[in-house]
């Protein structure tokens, strides 16, 4: 019983890390999954799973409570930063099918997208769900739950400190959604484009025509065939940075170390 009570603190701390990413991440802070009761069951059982291979022995717990809880408000800090770094890597596929959708005229018929729980475009809902189902195909769960675990080893608790190199890598990492997100919509966005400098003409040469009501459903129709050519150019882009999660977390954290 004395050694339960002694190792409590210590698995309170990986508990609030990881309840901190559950809340934050998209795939569970959505209106689907948001019972605060089940998130918490989560990610109390992979606490369970991963508090016996977590060592823990340099890690430095406060006698005092305010000390303690200031420790705790680290913790949240970083399991934050670890849905981040997910949330962004979902960013580029959102931001590819809000363009690709807003050349397609999509952008007047908005659906909720539960991933990030805000109105979007449905390229942009197909996307990312798309995303999500390649995520976990390729391993990305296991991933997370390694650099979950590696975390606490790159980065103890109560040590985390917000650098300069800190912040540029993150910055480059929001940098680097933005390329992705223009890369995955260039090839369908400039199809459309040429669409409607095509249409564009055709209403100058026939001004009698009704450009609006031809040239939206070719723009839909060409708009989801381009989508559904490049579809696989979207996963392998994409998918690259997948494997590379764990990787840059660590390297995030290294730089945030104090």
């Amino acid at each position: 019983m004395e050694e339960i009570l002694a190792r409590a603190p210590y698995f309170v701390i990986i508990f609030i890390r990881l309840e901190a990413f559950m809340l934050f991440v998209p795939f569970f802070d959505n209106s689907n999954f948001s019972a605060i009761p089940i998130q918490s069951g989560f990610a109390f059982m992979i606490s369970l799973l991963l508090f016996p291979t977590i060592s823990t022995t340099s890690w430095v717990i406060p006698n005092n409570l305010l000390s303690y809880m200031f420790m705790m408000a680290s913790e949240i800090m970083v399991g934050i930063l670890i849905g981040l770094v997910l949330v962004i890597l979902l960013f580029a596929l959102q931001l590819a099918g809000r363009m690709l959708g807003f050349q397609m005229a999509f952008s007047m018929a908005n659906v909720v997208d539960v991933t990030f729980g805000s109105d979007t475009n449905i390229i942009s809902v197909f996307m990312v769900m798309v995303g999500a189902m390649i995520f976990i195909t390729l391993g990305g769960d296991h991933s997370l739950l390694y650099a979950l675990k590696q975390s606490f080893t790159a980065l103890p608790p109560g040590s985390l400190t917000v650098t300069q190199p800190f912040l540029n890598e993150l910055s480059r990492l929001v940098e680097h959604a933005f390329v992705v997100g223009f890369k995955l919509s260039a090839p369908a966005v400039i199809i459309l484009l040429c669409i409607d400098l095509t249409l564009g003409l055709i209403g100058k040469t026939a001004a009698k025509m009704q450009i609006f009501f031809v040239g939206l459903p070719l723009k839909i129709a060409f708009g989801l065939f381009s989508f559904a050519l490049i579809l696989g150019f979207i996963a392998e882009v994409w998918a690259k940075d997948i494997p590379g999660i764990p990787t840059f977390i660590m390297r995030l954290f290294y730089l945030g170390r104090g």
